[in-house]
């Protein structure tokens, strides 16, 4: 299979007929909704963890069907929404909590959604009713030398990921080290920030499972976020990228047989995984260091010069990505800010 680039993702070509069925693992029932073609995540993976009640890890999101989807597939297991007892999101994002709601609403309101604190902001009411955007998303977008034209496309696709999801407030704080029994099954919560500030995974400890959530996907390379609310989440020292890779680091002294990620197939490497993703940032380090050489410029500006294609709904997802690399430049002392902006120029030293 081939490599090839997709926006600030690095793909593995693959279609979702192509990915090998789950092992069976005891009391673990993988759900991958299908996800449109145009989409390089292929899946948006569900589990259902338990012989009842059940814990769901992560919901989908709110595509029309998914909903009768998962539904269907939770009755082909022997269980309905009503064995539901606890939802354990791996992060905020919408592909992975946009049935929260629904599924709540279905199993009789009783069901517990849990949720790291830094991550609650991303499925909260209020940020639903600002369509997915915000005041820091304007001020990212214009410290970022982003042309007006361009940001009006990327607040339409927000607008638009706001009909995948129902946002949720009544939840319950996850917190590293937590463990959850699902009949029997010790569910333990690893946090790992870095794509999002509350971003975990959790893992099974008899079977050696991770469900690993956007941390450690098989055919891409997961975005270390930029943090548009870094200060809400309590740490405006917050460096997603270099979080990321402790992250890794972290989950790289686990004992896991396999990683049940958030989209696509199964990981049976993860260490190997890990290796290819260090590898990848690295290269990508040295990609915008030399874009910046050659010239001092606005984030915005690099973007041909790093990423080969950038479909314009995906512009905020690449400046997102050069922004983490540039802030790791300028902590080594390989770039630095020159003009504070907006836009902000950095130079390469």
């Amino acid at each position: 299979m081939r490599h090839v680039f997709f926006t600030c993702y690095l793909v593995l070509a693959m279609h979702p007929d192509s990915i090998k069925p789950f092992p069976k693992v005891d009391n673990v029932h993988p759900i991958a909704i299908p996800l449109p073609p145009d989409t390089p995540l292929l899946t948006a993976n569900v589990y259902a963890v338990g012989n009842g009640p059940i814990t769901l890890i992560d919901t989908g999101p709110k595509f029309p069907g998914s909903l009768q989807f998962v539904r269907d597939q939770l009755q082909s297991a022997g269980f309905s929404f009503k064995d539901v007892e606890r939802i354990i999101a791996t992060h905020g994002h919408v592909d992975h909590t946009g049935l929260a709601a629904q599924i709540r609403a279905a199993a009789g309101d009783s069901v517990d959604i849990y949720i790291r604190p830094e991550d609650q902001w991303l499925i909260s009411e209020e940020h639903h009713r600002e369509h997915m955007w915000s005041e820091e998303a304007e001020q990212l977008t214009a410290w970022a030398g982003v042309p007006d034209e361009v940001v009006e496309g990327i607040r339409q696709r927000f607008r638009f990921f706001g009909e995948l999801c129902d946002p949720v407030d009544r939840v319950s704080f996850l917190e590293d080290g937590e463990e959850f029994s699902a009949s029997g099954q010790r569910l333990k919560i690893v946090h790992t920030p870095g794509h999002t500030a509350g971003s975990v995974c959790v893992y099974e400890t008899e079977q050696r499972l991770l469900f690993s959530g956007d941390t450690i996907i098989k055919h891409i390379t997961p975005n270390p976020l930029v943090d548009m609310k870094r200060f809400r989440a309590g740490n405006s020292a917050y460096r997603s990228l270099p979080t990321f890779l402790k992250s890794l680091d972290k989950i790289s002294k686990l004992d896991v047989r396999y990683a049940f990620p958030g989209h696509g197939e199964y990981v049976d490497d993860v260490n190997g995984v890990i290796s290819t993703y260090k590898s990848h940032h690295r290269q990508r380090m040295d990609v915008v260091w030399r874009a910046l050489k050659k010239q001092a410029r606005p984030v915005y500006q690099l973007i041909d010069d790093v990423f080969p294609v950038v479909p314009e709904g995906d512009v905020l997802l690449a400046v997102s990505e050069i922004i983490v690399h540039l802030e790791v430049l300028v902590d080594q002392g390989r770039a630095e800010l020159v003009e504070p902006g907006p836009p902000a120029r950095f130079s390469a030293l």
